[in-house]
């Protein structure tokens, strides 16, 4: 019998709210769905107050997907 192909590793989940299993996935499926903010966001997945242990993470997840401000100076010149 020919040997078993390895099986491909899941890839872990990373959460960001323990008290209410909250995923990264999920959190970023609500922001690409326009939740801008931490209580935005915390609204959107259900999560009523726990330890509040996700609120930094989900405002680092939010300031990731900001768009670059744009410069004053290189709109004038585009101009």
């Amino acid at each position: 019998m020919p040997p078993r192909p390895p099986r491909p590793r899941k890839v872990p989940r990373m959460y960001v709210c323990v008290c209410h299993a909250v995923t990264e996935d999920v959190v970023r499926e609500h922001m690409e769905a326009g939740a801008c903010s931490a209580k935005e966001v915390r609204a959107a997945c259900g999560m009523r107050p726990g330890c509040g242990s996700c609120v930094n993470r989900i405002c680092a997840l939010l300031k990731e997907s900001a768009p670059e401000p744009v410069l004053q100076g290189a709109v004038e010149a585009a101009a």
